[in-house]
């Protein structure tokens, strides 16, 4: 299978699992962008190998996806499970988001405590996702990830991205160093957040808060971040 079909498989997957309802062959094609006869092809093969079901000629998740992590023994990235995301919200007094790094995009999983600043609470509920080099959850994943798929989404990304580039590669050090990433303002301008490591390198915990009018570090939540960089050191 070429990339351009894979990333056509993607889109499709994406588009029937975010679907309120199960979809026609027309509008995955539709969705992915794709010939609808090679869409056809493409969603023959997925059924075949189990990722879609077909029901009444309509496409929904089939369980192949799910039986992989449930093989792999990750259908909760690096332990981090709702009633724990709960805890550490409440011990460093703020919200907090799951995130993992999918290719170059950042998707958030699950969300506990307070409410995050609204725009960035839809991004986590719809679990849309998001550019990896313009959050700081996605700093943080990259800068710990393996050097050859981050040099990869780095590549991609130049041409597209050179100034959220050149900044990353101006603060990769300090981030593996101090083991968070923040962004003030990247993402959203009216958002400041920071992203703290968990013991798995695709994971991160995002803390979240409304900038100032200045800009600039959000004291109290710089000391939510080095109260749970605190929590997780202290884990078993």
């Amino acid at each position: 299978m070429s990339n351009r079909s894979l990333r056509r498989a993607d889109a499709m997957l994406d588009a029937v699992a975010r679907a309120p309802r199960p979809l026609s062959l027309t509008e995955i094609a539709d969705a992915a962008g794709a010939p609808v006869s090679s869409a056809h092809d493409l969603l023959d093969e997925l059924t075949a190998l189990g990722h879609l079901r077909l029901v009444d000629r309509r496409y929904v998740l089939g369980w192949r996806a799910h039986t992989l992590t449930v093989i792999g023994g990750t259908t909760r990235p690096a332990g981090v499970d709702h009633a724990r995301l709960g805890r550490l919200s409440r011990q460093c007094g703020a919200p907090l988001t799951l995130a993992v790094l999918v290719g170059d995009a950042v998707h958030y999983l699950d969300h506990a405590g307070p409410r995050a600043p609204g725009r960035i609470q839809a991004v986590a509920d719809d679990h849309r996702p998001r550019p990896a080099l313009r959050t700081a959850a996605g700093r943080l994943m990259l800068a710990r990830a393996e050097n050859a798929p981050r040099d990869r989404v780095l590549d991609a990304l130049r041409a597209e991205d050179p100034t959220a580039v050149a900044a990353f590669d101006a603060e990769i050090a300090t981030i593996r160093r101090e083991g968070i990433a923040r962004s003030d303002g990247l993402a959203d301008p009216d958002i400041a957040a920071i992203a703290v490591g968990t013991s798995d390198p695709s994971v991160a915990l995002l803390l979240t808060a409304r900038r100032g009018p200045r800009g600039g570090r959000v004291p109290h939540l710089e000391a939510a971040a080095r109260s749970l960089l605190t929590q997780l050191s202290h884990r078993p």
